[in-house]
């Protein structure tokens, strides 16, 4: 049984990260602020930490096998008003977060990153080694920290990996989905079929498709 901090812990793919560790016999602590996570999707068993990354120093210590790092902004749209919010929760709390694990000799690292890296790409399906070439803050963040874990390894032996995963779906079959506001595509469909909701907008109609919407790829969150 081996102990894991897992930061973003109250999210929608942080939850699910926690409780597969936990039903792996793993033990969790999450640290998250709550500022788009929710406390009642922390499942039951897992320390729970309310704070910032910069509050990962007094968390982590020697015992901690690795840290899983899903914490940090991630709305596109926003990040182009306030790109400002995304350098600072993204950029500079990753730094804090891998300062605090070399103080506390915790030497593995699983990143949440993204595929907003790569931009707009040359050629489909992106490779791991296509170009990266991000058009929002958001994923310019997300490349800056790449970057950062990439220094890290070289100079201080870290060993770590970035997710650069597309868009995520689906829900854990023991607590469902939640995020306030709701802005994930299929429990949008889901709440008008459900009459919740009058309609769905559908953006864009000139993608090369046959009917000129955006056609995505998606990932299971349990896979992820």
């Amino acid at each position: 049984m081996s102990r894991y901090l897992v930061t973003g812990g109250a999210g929608y793919i942080g939850s699910v990260v926690v409780a597969h560790l936990l039903e792996a016999g793993h033990r969790v602590t999450v640290l998250d602020d709550l500022s788009t996570g929710v406390h009642q999707a922390v499942p039951a068993g897992a320390e729970f930490v309310r704070g910032g990354l910069g509050h990962a120093a007094a968390v982590l210590s020697a015992d901690y096998a690795a840290v899983l790092h899903f914490a940090g902004s991630s709305q596109v749209a926003e990040s182009v008003r306030d790109p400002d919010k995304y350098w600072r929760n993204n950029v500079t709390g990753s730094l804090e977060l891998m300062a605090a694990m070399r103080q506390a000799n915790v030497r593995t690292l699983v990143f949440s990153s993204t595929a907003a890296v790569y931009g707009e790409p040359a050629e489909l399906p992106i490779a791991d080694d296509a170009r990266t070439l991000p058009t929002s803050p958001y994923g310019a963040t997300k490349l800056a920290v790449d970057h950062l874990i990439t220094g890290e390894a070289a100079a201080h032996g870290l060993a770590a990996v970035s997710l650069r995963y597309f868009n995520v779906a689906g829900a854990h079959a023991g607590f469902g989905e939640r995020h306030e506001p709701e802005s994930h595509l299929i429990p949008l469909v889901l709440q008008v079929a459900l009459g919740r909701r009058p309609h769905i907008d559908v953006h864009g109609d000139d993608y090369p498709t046959r009917d000129g919407t955006c056609v995505r790829d998606y990932i299971h969150v349990a896979d992820l």
